[in-house]
């Protein structure tokens, strides 16, 4: 019998702006987050037999916005109607195998708002990894391929506005990890995927790698991160430091991160997981430094349990800062960001929860075109078969 335990969190993305030179994909993180939680799977070699155990959990809601379309100037209140469901399919089988297909899908539909009256998102991961009897070796593979009909935040291309953008973006992420001890463990990913997108001359294609240490003592978990990903445009063209376009070349650009996060798990009520990740990351283009910038990032999250109720507190702060893209007032454009949210899910019966989420994102700038906040609320019930 394979034992897992699914943490079964939707993408938390109620129409968000993905900046498009930035890595607009699900990561590896949250979709392990949602997958397993903070648990590990843990298998009993007792059988050879290939056998399927699905798991699936189906939300339906309510919810209200104040600024859904993140307008600087023009904002758009609107209710809407959101529903998300997802499948965990977990493939039991010989012991040094671990293999899952996991279905996620995900829409919002706006009563009031006069252009975009959908959105949503759906994503398929297939994972397949092998690790020889008596080894603390991995190898491991993970294809995956999203659907995003959102809004998309356009100020990388130095336009003050977002608009509904449909995309397609397919991934093969091949794995090799290594267990040095218990409290020590090392993967190294290789990244390779392309993005086609409908409505607008975007396409690219992207590759690059990460590095990743992960430390679990008892007192804290720790986990040190870095990334390289190279995206290359089919279509977009360079530009010059005063937002001029530059002939020839297609646009390209590097992009690394540095990231650590820090975990700690509690045995005693209220308390369940306090979360710490702080990143840093720098963005530099083959053209004439227009997109260049560098970003530092914080994220807080709090998980309590009182009685019945699950409750989960986060808070974000971004700022990122661009090296010569200037403002209407001759200022380097910079952008400060602050993300806060509320989750509360009450437990009805085993299989049946109710929840109230709130979120909000807020974005300031020296140009005002960028600056905005936007809140979401809503009300809904999750089943988990």
């Amino acid at each position: 019998m394979i034992k897992y335990s699914l943490k079964l969190l939707p993408i938390c993305l109620p129409f968000v702006s993905f900046a498009l030179d930035q890595n607009n994909s699900i990561s590896d993180e949250e979709l392990r987050e949602m997958l397993f939680g903070n648990q590990t799977v843990e298998s009993e070699k007792v059988k050879n037999t290939i056998s399927w155990i699905p798991s699936y959990t189906l939300e339906s809601g309510v919810g209200f916005s104040d600024n859904p379309l993140y307008g600087p100037f023009v904002q758009h209140e609107a209710t809407y109607l959101e529903t998300s469901l997802e499948g965990f399919f977990l493939i039991e089988s010989k012991p040094e195998f671990f293999t899952y297909l996991y279905l996620y899908g995900e829409g919002k539909l706006f009563e009031e708002l006069p252009e975009q009256k959908s959105t949503s998102i759906y994503l398929g991961q297939f994972e397949h990894s092998y690790t020889p009897n008596d080894s603390d070796q991995t190898f491991g593979f993970r294809l995956r391929h999203t659907y995003y009909d959102q809004g998309f935040d356009f100020s990388e291309l130095g336009l003050p506005f977002s608009m509904s953008v449909q995309s397609n973006k397919s991934e093969i992420i091949p794995y090799y990890s290594k267990n040095f001890s218990r409290e020590l463990s090392a993967t190294l990913e290789v990244l390779i995927g392309t993005e086609d997108f409908k409505t607008i001359t975007d396409d690219n294609k992207d590759s690059g790698f990460s590095i990743q240490i992960k430390g679990t003592p008892d007192i804290l978990n720790w986990t040190l991160e870095a990334d390289y990903l190279q995206k290359k445009y089919e279509q977009r063209l360079r530009r010059n430091g005063d937002a001029s376009l530059l002939t020839g070349e297609m646009l390209e650009t590097e992009k690394i991160n540095y990231a650590v996060t820090a975990e700690k798990e509690y045995d005693a009520h209220p308390f369940q997981l306090t979360r710490a990740k702080f990143a840093w990351s720098q963005l530099q283009d083959n053209g004439g430094g227009y997109y260049d910038y560098e970003k530092i990032s914080l994220s807080l999250r709090q998980e309590l349990e009182i009685s019945s109720y699950g409750i989960e507190v986060t808070l974000g702060g971004a700022h990122t800062k661009y090296d010569q893209r200037l403002t209407d007032n001759l200022e380097i454009f910079e952008r400060k960001s602050l993300t806060n949210g509320v989750s509360i899910n009450r437990e009805i019966t085993e299989n049946v929860n109710t929840y109230f989420r709130w979120s909000r994102e807020e974005d300031f700038s020296n140009s005002r075109d960028y600056e905005y906040s936007s809140n979401f609320w809503s009300l809904g019930v999750i089943w988990e078969i």
